[in-house]
């Protein structure tokens, strides 16, 4: 587990960046400690869906072990 506690966010925000060959999407977590910005090509959004599927499914069944 972590060392500290992670950041709840009290809010999100989605931005784009780029040109027509380029785009890359700006996850924003709004916390209480700040902003904390995520830029994200369509790997990265596939493998963030992958995650919170993951953790949709563990808080759904209550587990809190197994998870990678």
């Amino acid at each position: 587990m972590a060392d500290r506690p992670p950041y709840m966010p009290t809010g999100i925000g989605i931005g784009m960046l780029g040109d027509d060959a380029t785009k890359i999407g700006v996850l924003i977590f709004e916390t209480a400690e700040g902003n904390f910005d995520f830029a994200i090509n369509q790997q990265a959004v596939e493998v963030i869906r992958k995650a919170l599927s993951k953790i949709e499914t563990h808080l759904t069944n209550g587990k809190i072990s197994d998870v990678d």
